[in-house]
């Protein structure tokens, strides 16, 4: 009785062990597989996970087209209080800076084609410090870009 008891005993260690290298390389992020071995003791291999690739596609972002870059409809002139965007695309975001690469003004497109943007005095004011201003758009998935915007 004391034979079977120690054999349950020991089984019992070996499949709690396992058991505990198996969590702990699951919590580490890699995949576990635990064998009991015959006789004496229990082996595990740990198998490496290809998470590596993931993050390389996830990384890689597309580039607009230079054909569907946003663009100016108008020259913008010296002190003016708007700036006509056109080939606006729907969920990007437009940043207007000075030469000075000061932010002047943030603006969200929510439908594509044409937009004008409208300025304050303050905002104009700010735009104008230098001969160019430039726009950056970013848009989710795509690599963000920027236009150069000499003003007349």
């Amino acid at each position: 009785m004391k034979k079977v008891f120690g054999y349950v005993l020991s089984l019992l260690a070996a499949l709690t062990f396992a058991g505990v290298i198996a969590t702990t390389a699951n919590a580490a992020g890699s995949n576990a597989v635990a064998t009991s071995g015959s006789g004496s003791g229990v082996t595990s291999s740990v198998v490496s996970s290809s998470s590596s690739k993931k993050v390389a596609k996830k990384a890689t972002k597309k580039t607009v087209k230079k054909s569907k870059r946003v663009q100016l409809s108008k020259k913008y002139k010296k002190n003016a209080r708007k700036v006509y965007v056109k080939k606006a695309a729907k969920g990007s975001s437009i940043a207007l800076k000075n030469s000075k690469k000061q932010s002047v003004k943030k603006f969200a497109v929510k439908k594509n084609g044409k937009k004008t943007l409208s300025l304050t005095k303050k905002q104009a004011k700010k735009l104008n410090k230098g001969k160019k201003f430039t726009m950056t758009v970013t848009k989710k998935g795509y690599k963000a870009y920027t236009v150069k915007v000499t003003i007349k």
